[in-house]
């Protein structure tokens, strides 16, 4: 009698395992079509497109997302990505002119994302197809960085910059392929590490220890003396990524080791001898410009030149930072800020501090007492210590604070209660907030609230969005929709695509008129970003996709410009 009881919950238990199997193998084939829709949607809009560089990029894209689902049309793909970036290089160099800008002819914006998305899959592929697609305005770079010539040229540092670029793209791939292909990964290395240096050096050192650590440990004297013939300066100014790898290299020399650590040798005297080149630099040269090295730059000097390490701490706190790099805080500030001390304190250490330094004090202090229970006493503290815009200012960011505590809290209806009060420029993106939050506690449960609150949000604007600000917040809340009433956002965002087409058609016109660069041939750049006067979240898309695919298909076909849709469904492809 057990042994039939037994049998049947085997039988049983086979059966829902057999279902389980079964619909996790119809989601799989469900996805693989979606996935197979877009893909072939996203290949005939392309080859619709107008600009060369513009197919280049989605077909890379497209290479990339179908790599691991048929190797060779993802390589086919890539070969015709390859080849329209040529043919768009070709075209901008057949009509260059004068003071016109085109990326295409300094490589510094398309071809890099397109070699990239490549080589994250094919690397070996990308680094032929980076010597392949050089533009002679690199190519003359990569000259005149070694050449001896004594004459004027435009802006010899943007040579050095071009050249360096490049010099660090080709040995990201080598890393790279070296990875994807570990037979090769020894050949790679070393060719990489015997051709200059990059912001790659480390990483590639590293990388070459674990295969060779005799030879790693040679090269990475080889690269320290290469970095230590570097100046630091190009055309005058600090030459910042010599410098990183520099402090990289001395970083990884005093890093702590374990006693059973294999890593890298670096030879001693090398590196005290770069560590004091460096530390030099900043102290005669550096702090003029701005660039913040004092603080890491310190803990080289405790290791490798303890004598520099009060100049440096003094040259720190002198030290304009000219948009560059951290700001200097006052210490007695940083000190104050610091989470253990009691609130009381705070303030009546505030009170002895430059007027200019005591706000983020006050305020810190305010966000103290809300997160501790106490808005009133809070709200007390900015009465007495700020006046006019700034404690307008002071106020609207501590009941953002509190707005926030109390969401975590799932204080829901003291949070709109205070969100009421807020006002209109900060309640609506406040109210979405809430929604999502509210939704996000309890999605079942608290559904009606958060919908309720996100239609409380627009009922403030007008149906038809009259300004580009009004459009964002419009699309804010059909964002929120999408998770939480998706229904609801489809309606709305079916009846904003009329509009948006106009926009964004008118945009194209103006925006070719003026001469832009972001709009060729009548079509936006599509390396260039979002030219169309209106930003999208791009989730909407993916959320709504989840609950119906095809009718989210359908929404998209309705824009008018190709390079949209595009967009759209590259964004879609890749959410799935």
């Amino acid at each position: 009698m057990k042994s039939k009881r037994w049998l049947m919950v085997l039988v049983l238990l086979l059966h829902c395992m057999n279902v389980f199997a079964q619909k996790e193998n119809d989601a799989a084939k469900e996805k693989l079509r979606r996935q197979m829709v877009l893909i072939e949607s996203i290949v005939a809009d392309t080859r619709e497109l107008r600009i060369p560089e513009n197919r280049a990029i989605v077909l890379a894209k497209l290479g990339s997302r179908l790599w691991d689902i048929d190797q060779k049309r993802a390589a086919d793909f890539f070969q015709d990505a390859i080849n329209e970036l040529l043919s768009a290089q070709a075209a901008a160099e057949a009509n260059r002119k004068s003071g016109q800008k085109n990326d295409l002819l300094t490589g510094q914006s398309t071809r890099p994302q397109i070699l990239q998305t490549i080589a994250a899959r094919d690397a070996e592929f990308a680094l032929q197809s980076l010597y392949k697609t050089r533009p002679a305005a690199i190519e003359r770079a990569i000259f005149n960085k070694g050449s001896k010539d004594p004459k004027i040229r435009n802006n010899p540092g943007n040579d050095q910059y071009l050249a360096q670029n490049e010099l660090n793209l080709e040995h990201a791939f080598m890393r790279q392929a070296a990875d994807q292909n570990p037979a090769r990964a020894i050949a790679l290395l070393k060719a990489a590490l015997k051709n200059g240096v990059s912001n790659e050096a480390l990483p590639l050192l590293k990388k070459l220890f674990e295969k060779d650590p005799n030879t790693a440990n040679e090269l990475a004297g080889d690269v320290v003396s290469q970095i230590s013939r570097k100046t630091f300066l190009i055309a005058n100014q600090p030459d910042y990524q010599s410098i990183q790898v520099a402090m990289s290299l001395l970083a990884e020399f005093i890093r702590e080791h374990s006693p059973t650590e294999k890593a890298l040798h670096f030879d001693d005297s090398r590196m005290k001898t770069l560590a004091e080149k460096l530390i030099t630099f900043y102290l005669d040269r550096g702090s003029q410009y701005g660039y913040g090295l004092g603080p890491s730059i310190v803990k080289i000097a405790e290791k490798l030149v303890p004598a520099a390490v009060e100049r440096i701490k003094q040259a720190e706190k002198t030290t304009v930072r000219n948009g560059f790099g951290r700001i200097y805080q006052d210490e007695n500030v940083t000190k104050l800020m610091n989470g253990d001390i009691p609130v009381e304190q705070m303030l009546a250490e505030a009170a002895k501090l430059p007027i200019e330094s005591r706000g983020q004090v006050y305020q810190s202090a305010a966000n103290k007492l809300v997160a501790a229970g106490n808005i009133a006493h809070a709200r007390t503290i900015l009465d007495e210590n700020f006046s006019d815009d700034a404690l307008e200012n002071a106020v609207s960011s501590l009941n953002w604070y509190y707005v926030h505590q109390l969401m975590n809290e799932g204080r829901f209806a003291e949070a709109e209660a205070l969100i009421d009060e807020f006002p209109d420029s900060n309640r609506h993106s406040a109210l979405i907030s809430l929604a999502n939050a509210v939704f996000s506690r309890d999605t079942e449960k608290n559904k009606s609230y958060a919908a309720a609150l996100l239609e409380k949000a627009r009922v403030q604007l007008p149906a038809k969005p009259e300004t580009s600000n009004e459009m964002s917040q419009t699309l804010q809340i059909i964002g929120a929709y999408s998770t939480i009433e998706p229904a609801e956002a489809f309606r709305m965002f079916d009846g904003l695509i009329g509009q948006i087409n106009e926009i964004s058609e008118a945009a194209v016109i103006v925006y070719g008129f003026q001469g832009n660069y972001a709009v060729r041939q009548g079509e936006t750049i599509i390396s260039q970003g979002n030219s169309l006067g209106i930003y999208f979240d791009f989730s909407i898309f993916t959320n709504l996709a989840k609950i119906d695919f095809d009718r989210t298909m359908s929404m998209i076909g309705g824009f008018s410009r190709r390079e949209m849709r595009v967009n759209m469904k590259q964004q879609l492809l890749e959410g799935l």
